[in-house]
Order: structure tokens, then C-alpha cells, then sequence
């Protein structure tokens, strides 16, 4: 069966709430070995070379000469905010709160906001009504507590800051332009925040790791991380550029979703009737956003 570009762009962020819903483990497990910036620069020069060597038929580097200074401006913002700023802040707030209370903050439709205040894209009552849907279904399954749902330590509002960079760089992709495929914007972008990330170590005093046991068990952390950078960022590229942002904005929820499948297969966590609810309203909201278009 032939896919139209936009059942590709749905299927790219599916892939990409996937693998948002891994990558909190990653971080959790590398942190028993690594600072905070040396682990995200491991897994980014890990990313650099995974793409490389998968796509490197892919990669036209005669195209980097002709890259206007607009285009290098965009591509350098959104490697800084989407890593410098998004991804360290992101994994500084798994290291001191619970990855639910993160995925739960994450899933705020952040994206879909900017998409309406950045991108001027039409609102309307279903949209806002399946966001709502999609958003109901994320609190019933990461909140335990209602009566702390806002109360917010460090954490929480690491997580938040974090969140909103993350989107800024999502949604400024709609302002690139197509001198280079969603794979060489992927390398580049990948490429561009190993550099500003490293130096961010040495400025925070961390630098190179002088003692690193490299275990078994870090190695395919650190590719396992590698490899899903280079999915992710391509499949961020991919998804909105054929997908609305507001709507691309609700198929992310659906990290929470993927997150209760993963509790029950990996972990054998029996998702309970709350999280299961909660799920089908993700996916329900999901399904109805998509047939709007």
C-alpha cells in the first residue's frame, strides 16, 4: 500500500512519541556514569555518527555551500534551543523528579499554542476540543495526587522550560526552507549541538570525563541514545513538515500511550483501569484530530 506524505508525517510522529517515551531511561541509566552535559554530548556525537553511516548516500555536502546565512541562523537557533536549553533541562528535571511528572508536563500541547500564537493556524472548537481530550487523557494516567497536580518544585518547572524550547525549535522548522532534506537538516542540527553542548561542559566545569568505565551497558546506552537522537530530530523534521503543528501537537501525546504499552512488555506493569482509560482517550483524540484532515 502506497502512503501519501501526510500518512507518512502521521506514522514519523508516532515514531517520534515512541521514542520520546525511551528516552528517559537512557538518561536515568547513564547518570550513574556521567555528568549532565557529558552524557547528552556522548549520545549526540554517538547520533553524528549513526546518521552518518546510515544516511550518508543521503548527504550532499556540495548543498552546505550554498546554505544562506538565514537558513545556518535557523538551523543554529534550533539546535540551541532544542538541546542546549530543552534537552539539558530536560534531563536535569528526570535526574530530581519522577519521569511521569515529566512526561505529564511534556505532554502540555506546548507546541500546539505556539503553532497558533507563531504560525497564525486556524483555530477551531474541535481542534481545541481534542487537544482538551488528548491533554484529560495524560493527566488521568501520570497524575496520583489531583491535589498536587499545581504544586510545583524545581522539577516540575525545570520540566516546563524545558518543554517550551523544545517547541520553539519544533515549530521554527516550518520557517526552513528546502535547499536541504530532513536528513542533512537532521545531521547538521545533531552536529551543530554536540559542538555547543561540549563547550556548555567545560563552561559548567564538567569537560571530559577523566575516569569512565566503559561497561557493556553504557556502550549500547550511548548508541541506543545515538540512534534515537538521529530518529527523533528526523523524525521532528519529517512529521511537521507534512503534519499541521497543532495537530502533530496532539499525535505527541501519545507518549503517555506507548508509555503504559511499554510498562506492561518490558517491565510486566498491569496498566489499571485509570491508565487504560486514559490511554483510549489519547487515542481517541488522536484518531478524531487526524480525520479533520
Amino acid at each position: 500500500m502506497k502512503l501519501s506524505d501526510k500518512q507518512k508525517g502521521v506514522l514519523a510522529l508516532v515514531g517520534l512519541a515512541s521514542g520520546y517515551a525511551f528516552m528517559g531511561v537512557f538518561t536515568r541509566y547513564l547518570a550513574l556514569n556521567l555528568s549532565l552535559f557529558q552524557q547528552v554530548y556522548f549520545r549526540l556525537i554517538s547520533a553524528v555518527m549513526i546518521g552518518y553511516i546510515i544516511f550518508y548516500k543521503k548527504i550532499n555536502l556540495k548543498k552546505f555551500k550554498k546554505i544562506s546565512v538565514k537558513e545556518w541562523a535557523l538551523l543554529t537557533f534550533r539546535a540551541f534551543t532544542y538541546y542546549l536549553l530543552g534537552t539539558i533541562l530536560f534531563n536535569k528535571a528526570i535526574l530530581i523528579t519522577k519521569i511521569s511528572t515529566v512526561s505529564f508536563i511534556s505532554s502540555i500541547p506546548m507546541t500546539a499554542i505556539l503553532g497558533f500564537i507563531i504560525l497564525k493556524e486556524k483555530i477551531t472548537s474541535k481542534k481545541i476540543l481534542y487537544i482538551l481530550l488528548s491533554f484529560i487523557g495524560v493527566v488521568i494516567i501520570s497524575v496520583k495526587d489531583p491535589s498536587s497536580i499545581l504544586i510545583w518544585g524545581n522539577g516540575e518547572i525545570i520540566a516546563f522550560i524545558s518543554a517550551f524550547f523544545c517547541s520553539i525549535s519544533i515549530v521554527f522548522r516550518r520557517f526552513q526552507s528546502k535547499i536541504l532534506s530532513n536528513i542533512e537538516m537532521t545531521q547538521i542540527i545533531i552536529f551543530l549541538a554536540f559542538i555547543m553542548v561540549l563547550i556548555g561542559s567545560f563552561l559548567a566545569g564538567e569537560g571530559i570525563p577523566t575516569k569512565l568505565s566503559f561497561t557493556p551497558g553504557v556502550i549500547l546506552a550511548i548508541f541506543l541514545g545515538g540512534l534515537f537522537n538521529v530518529l527523533i530530530i528526523n523524525f521532528t523534521n519529517y512529521g511537521f513538515e507534512k503534519i499541521k503543528t497543532s495537530i502533530a501537537s496532539n499525535i505527541l501525546t501519545l507518549e503517555m500511550f506507548f508509555a503504559v504499552i511499554f510498562g506492561f512488555l518490558f517491565y510486566k506493569e498491569i496498566p489499571s483501569t485509570k491508565e487504560l482509560i486514559g490511554a483510549l482517550l489519547i487515542l481517541l483524540s488522536v484518531i478524531q484530530m487526524n480525520k479533520l484532515e
